[in-house]
């Protein structure tokens, strides 16, 4: 097991160092230059090429030209040999065909070029191109005749490469050289020279970009070939560009205080109009504090619910922009004045409630002659009201029954004034949540037919603070009906 570990190691490593020889050679590899000189002849004749070999390397080189063609007899001269370092040599090759060669053909002959010191080679089979043609034609000269014919798809999608494949088949036996190609697709155009070899077929692949926004239809891409400056060919074909929609969407948010702004934009990124639509799904509370810009439709989805859907026809290019505004500023403003309101009204109300209520008494046709007055004192509050002083009157016209009644505080004076009668009770302390009932009666010196107001009653008490306070009851308005 270890003699196999150790000759895979072993193998491994030379496999390494043949590849960085490899690549130390080719760094120093040598470079050539073809030129051809005649390559039109017959089967008697010979076909010249000029070859330059440079030598880049820091010492000389030897080299080698040869060809593996059975059917070509190959000559160099001068002979090829050595090459001083950082020089370069330039030698003639000439190559003759032997009688097996067929007329009327155009032969590419495999020249091999090699540097017998690194071993490193090149084999040229397009630059040595020879036309053997019968000894008739040798001197006729052909009108450039040229086949093109185009490949690309029928649809096009303009997000992607447009490929052009063109074929060019030179029909005669004539050299063109500068042979000047235009390709008008009107939404691309491309413009260059190429070298068509007698008789040769040659087809190159081209690829466009084009405008991803071009407007989609049918377009018509044209080929056309000028040599010496004159038309030659001409071959066209019709494509069509898609429409696609391609709607891209941006969002931002910012919420401050209770309110939120956020916007879409929908963008028509695409070649062809298309419809931007986007649909919120907003329960009914806080519908009542969003706004829409621009203005949503409610509609029913699929799914039963109910969406306001937001909906606009885009043209390439054109984007749409909503603006939802979510504002709970007012809510919030009214929810703290109702608890400000309510802690307040805790705050600040009176801590005794004082109620006075009135009841007939001794009611017949002619009227009333006497009222029963009940006033009704209450703490709420948590702590026990000290000092507390009521006072109540009641008009001239009746005057207050001094008897006492049954569970009912007596007043501690009863006097005269300018309104009519004043009576006046005092409590030295009132518990928190403790209740008193003030009862007296009220007998009038006529009957009175059409009924007695009486006034508010009045309480005074002393406040945490030692301040002094008073509260009113409500005032009644005593009626006599029949």
């Amino acid at each position: 097991m270890n003699k196999k570990i150790g000759f895979r190691l072993i193998f491994m490593l030379i496999i390494v160092l043949v590849l960085l020889l490899m690549t130390c050679l080719q760094a120093s590899a040598f470079t050539y230059f073809v030129e051809t000189l005649n390559n039109t002849i017959t089967k008697e004749e010979s076909a010249f090429f000029k070859l330059i070999i440079k030598n880049p390397a820091g010492y000389e080189d030897f080299f080698t030209v040869s060809t593996r063609d059975i059917d070509w007899l190959l000559d160099v001269e001068p002979a090829v040999g050595l090459i001083p370092p950082e020089s370069e040599a330039k030698y003639i090759i000439e190559l003759k065909p032997k009688l097996i060669v067929e007329e009327g053909k155009t032969y590419f002959i495999p020249i091999k070029i090699k540097s017998e010191k690194t071993g490193f080679h090149f084999e040229e089979t397009q630059k040595f191109a020879v036309y053997v043609v019968p000894s008739y034609l040798l001197n006729r000269t052909y009108a450039p005749t040229v086949t093109t014919i185009v490949y690309m798809d029928k649809k096009i999608d303009p997000r992607e490469k447009v490929s052009v494949r063109l074929n060019l088949r030179n029909r005669n036996p004539r050299d063109l050289e500068d042979l000047k190609v235009i390709i008008n697709g009107e939404i691309f155009y491309k413009e260059y020279t190429t070298h068509l070899l007698p008789l040769e077929d040659k087809t190159n692949e081209i690829l466009f970009e084009v405008d991803p926004l071009v407007e989609p239809g049918t377009r018509k891409v044209t080929v056309t070939l000028f040599f010496e400056d004159k038309r030659i060919a001409e071959s066209s074909v019709e494509y069509e560009i898609i429409g696609y929609i391609n709607m891209q969407k941006t969002y931002t948010r910012k919420s401050v205080l209770f309110r939120t702004e956020e916007s879409y934009t929908l963008y028509n990124n695409g070649n062809q109009e298309g419809t931007a639509e986007k649909k919120f799904s907003i329960n009914f509370f806080k519908r009542l504090f969003t706004k829409f810009s621009p203005d949503p439709v409610k509609e029913e989805g699929i799914d039963g619910k109910t969406y306001y859907v937001i909906r606009e026809d885009l043209f390439p290019e054109e984007s749409l922009k909503i603006f939802i505004i979510t504002d709970y500023r007012l809510l919030v403003l009214i929810i703290i004045l109702i608890i400000l309101t309510t802690i307040l009204y805790y705050a600040l109300r009176s801590p005794i409630i004082i109620v006075k209520s009135a009841e007939p008494l001794g009611k017949t046709k002619e009227g009333v002659s006497e009222v029963k007055v009940r006033i009704y004192l209450k703490n709420r509050a948590r702590r026990p009201i000290h000092n507390l002083r009521v006072t109540d009157s009641v008009p001239s016209i009746a005057e207050i029954e001094k008897k006492a009644h049954l569970g009912s505080m007596e007043p501690i004076s009863i006097g005269k004034s300018k309104r009519g009668t004043v009576a006046r009770w005092e409590l030295d302390v009132l518990e928190s949540y403790e209740e008193r009932i003030i009862t007296y009666k009220i007998k009038s010196k006529l009957k009175l037919i059409g009924g007695i107001r009486l006034p508010s009653a009045k309480a005074r008490f002393d406040t945490k603070k030692g301040k002094e306070r008073t509260i009113y009851s409500k005032g009644i308005n005593l009626v006599h009906r029949e």
